[in-house]
């Protein structure tokens, strides 16, 4: 036998109330239906629960006997509701988040946003470039990510949270480094650094389309590999590399920054996976958690 546990619930009520009619009102239930729920549950267990009369509902020896169980019955079917109402809201579960370095000012409000709202969540972060990133969410890795600049890829839904405003990075011995400020279209002489392609496809393409709004073709640096492609072409190879101020700490050792004027910016970008049927809850609600965060951040 296995009970329903809407027929135990009815059966815990009517327990209580000892009258159909008052049991029937606290289960939102025509007074008929509990009495036929009552008989499906007594024919079930093979025994009479109450004892009914004309002018009264009594609970039998079988009945008293089984009340208490069916109580923690009812409880532990509360809890597992519960339970499983919290995943689908995502207030529980393991969220894998993927964080770009060049977002870290985004990703530190958001998380801590999240974290207040959601302290049972069990957070596993990687930090890694956007286009790792992107690699990962695509491939089912991770459930959600922050990226800088990380444009359009196969399998990847791309929202944006945020524009920086953009500056431009040189070396300490660069002709640049002592200027306060300086317009794009003023470095159309200058080599500029990129990244791995596979680290950032869409940083690139953004560098080159800014170039091009300025009125020029940028000249690159030679082909880019490695993780510290960009760095080694700023600091060692007097290129100029376009960056923003809150990505630029963990690459400011012997760099200056100059502000661009006017100003040119790059989108900081909340990454999921473009399939909507492996958008788990917890996903869903750290994505809210990142908006709303970026919605309060200044400046």
């Amino acid at each position: 036998m296995s009970s329903d546990p809407r027929l135990l619930r009815c059966f815990a009520v009517l327990a209580d109330e000892l009258h159909f009619g008052r049991a029937a009102a606290r289960l939102n239930l025509a007074q008929p239906a509990v009495s036929q729920q009552i008989k499906r549950l007594e024919s079930q267990l093979g025994v009479m629960l109450f004892q009914r009369t004309r002018s009264s509902v009594e609970l039998t020896e079988a009945g008293r006997a089984a009340l208490p169980a069916a109580r923690r019955a009812l409880d532990a079917v509360a809890a597992i509701e519960a339970i499983a109402a919290a995943f689908g809201r995502g207030e529980r579960g393991r969220l894998q988040l993927g964080l770009s370095p060049g977002a870290h000012y985004v990703s530190q409000a958001a998380l801590l946003r999240f974290q207040g709202e959601r302290p049972q969540v069990r957070i596993h972060t990687v930090q890694d470039s956007s286009g790792a990133l992107a690699r990962q969410i695509a491939a089912g890795g991770l459930d959600v990510a922050i990226g800088f600049c990380a444009g359009s890829s196969e399998g990847v839904l791309s929202e944006r949270l945020r524009d920086e405003p953009a500056v431009v990075a040189v070396s300490d011995n660069h002709p640049l480094a002592a200027a306060k400020s300086v317009r794009l279209a003023d470095l159309s002489a200058e080599r500029f650094a990129l990244v791995d392609a596979l680290d950032g496809p869409g940083y690139n393409r953004a560098v080159v389309e800014r170039c091009r709004q300025a009125g020029f073709e940028p000249q690159i640096h030679a082909r880019p590999q490695g993780p510290m492609a960009w760095e080694s072409a700023v600091r060692t190879d007097r290129c100029v590399g376009l960056t923003t101020r809150v990505s630029a700490p963990a690459t400011a050792r012997d760099v200056r920054l100059v502000r661009l004027k006017p100003s040119v910016s790059f989108p900081v970008e909340l990454l999921r996976p473009a399939d909507q049927g492996r958008d788990r809850p917890v996903a869903g609600a750290f994505a809210n958690a990142a908006r709303a965060a970026t919605a309060d951040l200044v400046g």
